[in-house]
């Protein structure tokens, strides 16, 4: 493990921590203070290293090559270009450039973890803190549960299933579901193949404590999310876990708050969402193949409102779409949705093939969890632009990255 190694890895802890546990208007005497700002140090840091650091140089020479020439990073670009080309059409170009450089730290982000963090250790330093930060959020969001702390008052309700939904650290229900999806099948799957006790003992308690946040979030998305983990678990990997399961599932018909939630689901249709769905249908009609311009379906929602009074949602005049496919299509056309299809496939096939080839029982264990993730996180963004929430999609491409980091790395070490 050489220096700059260990430096960078500090840099990306500290990332790591600082976006899923500070506001996003988070400020210092005025001064903003976010994971952002590590994002940019981060970035100069890897930047100096390449004139000053001969290593570093070679594998930015290396890890270029083999971007271009993998099929997962390529449908990366291919999103991102389509995502520049539009700003030239875009009504609101701010916006739409803003969400594609934002697109373009997540490729910066993979980039520098795949081809830069070549140690196995600093990898699994990495993913622990990961692991450590979900620990915290958890707990923190039990604690607001009882004491309301840092919670908005829009999310303190006197009548309906819930009372109160938590919100963490990550300011919105649904965002601090889809954060814990993440990391819950993951911890899962860590308790059930590690064999050391104590470990056993603490991955359990954090598995429990992400089960339970996700409950106090009220969020139907969140427990859609963990359903459909739950039957791909079952089908994938074993199907002694459905008795369990179904254990589960009685059990909690047995508290009055889940039972009222529930029945929640049975109103989708009367959900403003679907409004915003329709919307977007109209959007595509008139622009099927490049889209209305990169995140300006916000820009021009009142503008199809006006045109279409029947879809209106609660006389919003800016409003995402809450459907990242129909985000996607709407704002970027279809070669774009081509390319993002493209893209989650790729993922799917990478992971599972980095899970299949893996000797490493912690790595294993972990990726067989968040391969089950992954499909929870395509169905619940169906009623979200989770795909678009920097402090959740962030931690989605660095664990991406993790995976592919130990799949070149085991490649160049074999060629070597």
């Amino acid at each position: 493990m050489n220096k700059k190694q260990t430096f960078l890895k500090y840099i990306m802890v500290i990332y790591i921590i600082l976006m899923a546990l500070l506001p996003s208007d988070f400020r210092i005497k005025g001064i903003p203070l976010r994971g952002d700002i590590i994002f940019g140090l981060l970035v100069v840091i890897y930047l100096m290293m390449l004139f000053v650091v001969r290593e570093s140089r070679k594998n930015f020479i290396y890890g270029i090559i083999d971007f271009f020439k993998d099929y997962l990073s390529m449908f990366m670009v291919l999103l991102f270009i389509i995502m520049c080309i539009s700003i030239s059409y875009a009504v609101d170009k701010k916006i739409a450039l803003s969400e594609s450089i934002r697109f373009l730290s997540y490729i910066v982000f993979y980039f520098i973890i795949k081809y830069e963090m070549s140690n196995e250790k600093i990898l699994e330093s990495i993913l622990k803190s990961y692991i450590y930060v979900c620990s915290i959020v958890s707990v923190l969001g039990i604690l607001q549960f009882f004491t309301k702390i840092g919670l908005s008052e829009k999310f303190i309700y006197s009548t309906g299933a819930f009372k109160v939904r938590i919100t963490s650290t990550l300011e919105n229900p649904n965002s601090l579901g889809a954060f814990l999806i993440l990391a819950v099948f993951p911890m899962i799957m860590l308790t059930l193949y590690e064999t050391n006790r104590k470990k056993k003992v603490r991955y359990m308690c954090i598995s429990i404590l992400l089960f339970t946040n996700i409950i106090l979030t009220g969020s139907r998305n969140a427990w859609l999310g963990f359903l459909v983990g739950s039957i791909v678990m079952i089908v994938i990997y074993n199907w002694k876990f459905i008795v369990p399961f179904i254990l589960a599932s009685i059990t909690s018909l047995f508290i009055p708050m889940v039972r009222n939630r529930i029945k929640d689901f049975g109103k989708i249709s009367q959900d403003g969402r679907v409004n915003l769905w329709k919307i977007a249908f109209e959007m595509i009609k008139d622009h099927p193949i490049i889209g209305v311009g990169n995140g300006n379906y916000y820009s021009l929602h009142g503008e199809y409102v006006k045109k279409y009074p029947q879809f209106d949602y609660n006389h919003h005049e800016y409003f995402p779409v809450h459907n990242s496919y129909l985000k996607i299509q709407s704002e970027l056309g279809i070669f774009a949705s081509m390319c993002f299809g493209g893209l989650i496939i790729s993922i799917l096939i990478k992971t599972k093939q980095f899970i299949n080839n893996c000797n490493n029982i912690f790595f294993k264990a972990f990726y067989k969890g968040f391969y089950i993730s992954i499909f929870s996180f395509l169905v619940m963004n169906m009623a979200d632009n989770l795909f678009f929430v920097p402090k959740i999609t962030v931690y989605f491409w660095i664990l991406v990255a993790i995976s592919q980091a130990m799949i070149y790395n085991n490649k160049r070490e074999s060629i070597i």
